[in-house]
């Protein structure tokens, strides 16, 4: 193991930083991972001691074993400068305190990491799409669209394995949450806020999304409906606008609420039916990791060593 290269990298969520060491050929070391929470309504330096904190702790993991690293990558939600490492997330209800921060900088002091030790930023769905693609559901197909389904729905679009920003049906915007659709946008078409909402009008009583697919699953008809119309509401969406249009052959599906895939797949089949370009959709192989996996790719695709 003395020879082998590593990469250190963190998974930055609404809730949690994922932390873990990663082989250059996609083998997470499992005892190396851990979920750490964060308060993304806190102030900048308390957030950040959260990241640094991650951060050393799977640095030091790394050196206790004298693991060989050639870098640091890091996924978290945009909007973010990535090559600079400026925070400029605004309006989404979390990390707000960080507009305007360089987190690459803020890290880069409070740890004294050396500087010749890359450290990378990238957007955290393009990083889960690139987990999946190198080493999870996506890798036998050459032509993928990943989705990370949550507070809203990220995307990435993979040809070859490598993340691509254009081209025919690749959408443009940072989340699909933004998208238009019908007289608003996707997103109030999606997200768990709305099918907490939808839940609600329909029965009259309140439920997590979690407890919702606990209900679906033990014969609940109202929660099962919430779950097949979100899943015929994105399907027709990505009919009209990304899987034909970019060709298509695999759709894989993460995040929170595609631990629930079951109960909306059906519904997605259903409405992309006779699309031929498209061959399978399917759940992540590793819905909790492919972030940490996938931001120590753009370790392992840099120039660096």
């Amino acid at each position: 193991m003395l020879d082998e290269i590593f990469a250190v990298s963190l998974d930055i969520g609404g809730t949690s930083v994922k932390s873990g060491v990663v082989k250059s050929d996609g083998a997470l070391l499992p005892e190396s991972v851990r979920i750490d929470a964060v308060d993304a309504e806190a102030a900048a330096d308390e957030i950040l001691a959260s990241f640094a904190a991650a951060l050393s702790r799977v640095l030091d993991f790394a050196r206790q074993r004298s693991l060989k690293v050639k870098g640091v990558g890091v996924a978290i939600c945009g909007p973010f400068d990535y090559e600079k490492g400026i925070s400029q997330i605004r309006g989404l209800d979390k990390y707000e305190s960080l507009y305007g921060v360089n987190v690459k900088q803020a890290l880069r002091s409070s740890l004294q990491l050396p500087p010749e030790l890359p450290l990378l930023f990238d957007n955290d769905a393009a990083s889960f799409a690139r987990g999946e693609v190198w080493v999870g559901a996506g890798k036998p197909y050459n032509r993928v669209i990943v989705f990370t389904m949550g507070t809203g729905v990220g995307s990435a679009f993979a040809v070859d394995g490598s993340i691509v920003n254009e081209g025919p049906g690749v959408s443009q915007l940072p989340s699909l949450t933004l998208a238009d659709y019908k007289d608003s946008v996707l997103n109030d078409y999606l997200s768990s806020i709305y099918m907490m909402k939808r839940y609600r009008a329909l029965t009259g009583r309140e439920s997590s999304v979690k407890e919702m697919a606990e209900r679906a699953q033990h014969g609940d008809a109202y929660a099962r409906q919430v779950f097949e119309e979100i899943g015929t509401e994105l399907g027709l969406f990505l009919r009209e606008h990304h899987v034909q249009a970019f060709g298509a052959q695999c759709l894989i599906f993460g995040g929170r609420i595609s631990k629930s895939f079951d109960l909306f797949a059906g519904a997605i089949e259903r409405a992309l039916g006779g699309i031929t370009c498209l061959e399978a959709i399917l759940p992540a192989a590793d819905i909790e990791y492919s972030g940490v996996v996938g931001a120590a790719k753009l370790v392992f695709d840099q120039d660096l060593f």
